[in-house]
């Protein structure tokens, strides 16, 4: 079956956990997917049919020859330099998260690809009121990272002027918080995956910002199926979304999920709670709204249950 909306589809992050579900999700409806990584975080993903993988840096100056190969008619943009390392290296982030993003904006505004799809992040929003963030709040960028993810949301708005840009069709996700056993395994980025992590090992938990801060906290599926979602509907064109789940989690229950899934109990753990981290916020939960009204997203997958399956996946 060839997908006739969007034949070819460029997955820029291929190979990280959220790449690798929305490329697996594209090849299931039919589309031919070029999946573009360099293997920095992401892992070694299958070689399967409709799947074409390009060993690429998008902040490459010559990134335009790699895509000049390939007729793409839309793109999932994905690849980033991770959070954690926003402000250790802050000059690397801006030239992947924001130099290299242009590049990849730039190419489809001027080869008239039919949409961009592009992932930003709940870390725009700083440190919110306590109550469930709105696309519509305000922003305020706390990290590099952050300050990337804005600065690429408005390229695409001026991009998609139709009077002073490209009139280039965009989307805008903001994810929050995802997991899942796609991802690599880590000690320092994504908060279930590094807590899960520690807990494979034995049982201290080394926490850094207190233990009540509350997440929304998406499995990875979840996720990448907004993100098709939005690719696929009319609805979605130049609109901003957040994709969560709309539920609060606190670290807490969190450690205590994992620990359940791994058979032991609270008092078998030995929690650590050090200094937080800059541009941590107490509280971060997404109002999905938006998102459910103009696409009909609903996050399927609860809490435990994904713990269950990252656990089951990580200890197979």
């Amino acid at each position: 079956m060839n997908n006739s909306k969007y034949p070819t589809v460029l997955v820029t992050g291929a190979a990280g956990g959220i790449g690798w579900t929305v490329t697996k999700m594209l090849l299931e409806k039919g589309c031919q997917v070029v999946a573009f990584d360099d293997y920095t975080t992401g892992l070694t993903r299958n070689e399967v049919p409709g799947l074409t993988w390009q060993d690429a840096d998008i902040a490459d100056p010559a990134i335009a020859d790699k895509l000049n190969q390939y007729p793409i008619d839309a793109i999932v943009h994905l690849a980033a330099r991770l959070a954690d390392q926003s402000m250790k290296a802050p000059a690397a982030d801006v030239r992947t998260n924001a130099f290299g993003a242009m590049q990849i904006f730039e190419w489809a505004a001027t080869h008239d690809v039919k949409r961009v799809v592009f992932t930003s992040s709940s870390a725009v929003y700083g440190h919110p009121p306590e109550t469930p963030i709105k696309e519509t709040d305000p922003v305020r960028a706390e990290t590099i990272y952050a300050a990337c993810k804005l600065a690429c949301e408005s390229f695409l708005r001026m991009l998609g002027d139709p009077d002073k840009g490209y009139g280039l069709p965009w989307t805008v996700v903001r994810c929050f918080a995802t997991y899942g056993p796609s991802h690599k395994p880590s000690k320092t980025q994504g908060i279930l995956n590094v807590m899960t992590s520690q807990l494979l090992e034995g049982n201290e938990v080394i926490v850094k910002g207190s233990l009540d801060r509350v997440r929304d906290l998406v499995y990875v599926d979840d996720t990448a199926r907004a993100i098709v979602e939005c690719l696929f509907s009319d609805g979605a064109k130049n609109q901003i979304f957040n994709v969560g789940t709309g539920k609060e989690n606190t670290v807490r229950e969190m450690i205590y999920s994992i620990a359940a899934a791994l058979g032991r109990t609270p008092e078998d753990l030995d929690i650590k709670e050090l200094d937080g981290t800059p541009g941590d916020p107490r509280y971060c939960v997404a109002n999905v709204d938006a998102i459910r009204t103009a696409v009909g997203y609903e996050s399927q997958v609860d809490l435990n249950e994904g713990i269950a399956r990252l656990v089951a996946a990580r200890i197979s």
